[in-house]
């Protein structure tokens, strides 16, 4: 049988497994095949072989026949991983909307939970966005908040999202002040600065950070990005009061 490459990563990152993939490329290339075949072909054991084959019946991927009490399999037309990946696109939508619907019952329940004085840890470059998403939860248009320090160890992930955050952030009206290390001029503060609602000022040169503190309502954040990723969440009205009397005094020793 002639071999094709094929790249099969997007097929990872619509759902299907590498034993999926495997046995949907050997009946790709087989045609209308027994088991037998598809086992050689695709080099995954007789007893996994029968399951993924019925996992990708149900994904509309794969058919069979029966000939003479032997089943024969074949593969469904690759236009059809479009639709599977449209009905997959559906499912999500709807689970999405399911997931809004429950959101504020279990914010009111976490809310009852939650003490005067918690302070939570967010690991890796995804918790470092779910602590920053926090500030849209609970700010309110006209409300400020304070970022201090930029990590200098790159966070390329993060970029599309941050820009992403702040467009938001102005749509609600909230305010931004920003301390940033002075090697951030370019592009952090530029960018930063370009964004309504936003001032921008720098520590002396030298300075170098792997931390940054955002201060807003009740809460402090100091997040880290360097060797390993996290943020530190504090809710307390007195612990942001005080942090954010040091933002505004370094406020008026930073430049412009």
């Amino acid at each position: 049988m002639r071999r094709y490459f094929v790249d099969t990563k997007i097929l990872e990152e619509i759902g299907l497994t590498p034993g999926e993939i495997k046995v949907y490329l050997a009946l790709i290339g087989l045609g209308e095949t027994s088991t037998g075949p598809i086992v050689q072909e695709s080099n995954v054991s007789v007893s996994k072989v029968y399951n993924i084959l019925d996992r990708l019946a149900k994904k509309g991927l794969a058919s069979h026949i029966v000939r003479g009490n032997v089943k024969y399999f074949k593969a469904a037309d690759p236009w059809l991983l479009l639709s599977y990946l449209k009905e997959k696109e559906a499912r999500i939508k709807a689970q999405e909307i399911q997931l809004e619907r429950i959101i504020p019952e279990l914010q009111l329940k976490q809310n009852s939970v939650v003490t005067e004085e918690t302070a939570q840890v967010f690991d890796g470059l995804r918790g470092i966005q779910t602590a920053r998403e926090r500030t849209l939860n609970i700010m309110k248009k006209g409300d400020e908040m304070w970022i201090i320090g930029i990590a200098r160890t790159p966070y390329d992930r993060l970029t599309t999202y941050f820009n992403e955050y702040h467009k938001r952030r102005v749509k609600k009206g909230i305010r931004c002040k920003y301390i940033y290390n002075d090697y951030a001029r370019k592009p952090f503060g530029e960018h930063s600065a370009a964004f309504p609602l936003s001032e921008v000022k720098y520590t002396p040169e030298g300075m170098v950070t792997h931390a940054w503190i955002e201060i807003y309502a009740d809460t402090v954040t100091i997040g880290l990005n360097f060797k390993q990723s996290f943020s530190v969440v504090i809710q307390n009205q007195d612990v942001a009061d005080s942090f954010r009397n040091y933002a505004r005094l370094l406020w008026q020793m930073a430049k412009k």
